[in-house]
C-alpha cells in the first residue's frame, strides 16, 4: 500500500554526498500536513522521499477527492511534471514528518541524461508505478466493493497507517455515505481501524 523504492534512495544518498552530483541536491524537512505540490500548479522541484509518508490526491471540479496513492522512502514526487513540463496532476501532502531530497527540474533532467544508474532506476520506478496503478484499477473494477474494503483494511493494519473514514472512502473512490452503508453490513470490530 505504501510504495517504497530503496534502490533510488541509495542512488540519491550517494549523489547528495558526492562533490559532483550533490551541488543541486538539497535535504529539506517538512512537518506533517505540509503541501509539497498543489494540483494544477506549476512545479519547480522534484522531491525524493528520504523518510516519512505522503498522500497523493486528485480533486475533481465537483470537490470530490480521490486518493491515488501513499508514497514512502525512495519515492519520487514531481518527476512527471519535470519531464512533461505540465502543471501538477495531483496534490501531494505530508501525512507524517518528512525528510526529502529536493532537486530543481534542471538538475533532475540533467541526472536523467547523464547518470545511467539514476535513469535506469527512474524508468523502473515509473514502470512499477504504472503496473501497480493498472492492477489497482482492475481489482477495483473486478472485485466487489466489500472485498476491496477487506483488502484495504488488511493493508492499513500491516502498514500501521491510521486512516479516517473519509480517507478510506476517497481511496476506494466512493462517497462517505456509500462507505457507511457498506460498514453497516459488516461486524462492529471494523470500526477500530479508523482514527476519527
Amino acid at each position: 500500500m505504501i510504495r517504497k523504492n530503496l534502490t533510488i534512495l541509495r542512488i540519491i544518498d550517494e549523489l547528495a554526498g558526492s562533490s559532483q552530483g550533490g551541488k543541486g541536491i538539497l535535504l529539506r524537512n517538512f512537518y506533517k500536513g505540509h503541501l509539497l505540490i498543489g494540483q494544477g500548479a506549476a512545479t519547480t522541484n522534484v522531491f525524493f522521499i528520504r523518510s516519512g509518508i505522503v498522500k497523493c490526491t486528485f480533486s475533481e471540479s465537483n470537490d470530490k477527492e480521490y486518493i491515488l496513492e501513499f508514497l514512502g522512502e525512495g519515492q519520487v514526487l514531481g518527476e512527471l511534471e519535470a519531464i512533461t513540463q505540465a502543471p501538477a496532476m495531483s496534490s501531494v501532502r505530508a501525512i507524517s514528518d518528512l525528510a526529502v531530497y529536493m532537486l530543481d527540474k534542471t538538475t533532475f533532467l540533467d541526472l536523467l541524461r547523464r547518470n545511467e544508474a539514476f535513469n535506469k532506476a527512474m524508468m523502473e520506478l515509473m514502470a512499477v508505478r504504472l503496473t501497480d496503478t493498472a492492477l489497482r484499477s482492475a481489482r477495483q473494477q473486478l472485485n466487489p466493493l466489500e472485498h476491496n474494503l477487506t483488502q484495504l483494511l488488511a493493508a492499513l493494519e500491516y502498514e500501521k497507517l491510521p486512516c479516517t473514514k473519509q480517507e478510506l472512502a476517497d481511496y476506494l473512490g466512493i462517497t462517505l455515505r456509500s462507505l457507511n452503508r457498506l460498514l453497516k453490513h459488516r461486524s462492529a470490530h471494523i470500526h477500530k481501524w479508523f482514527s476519527s
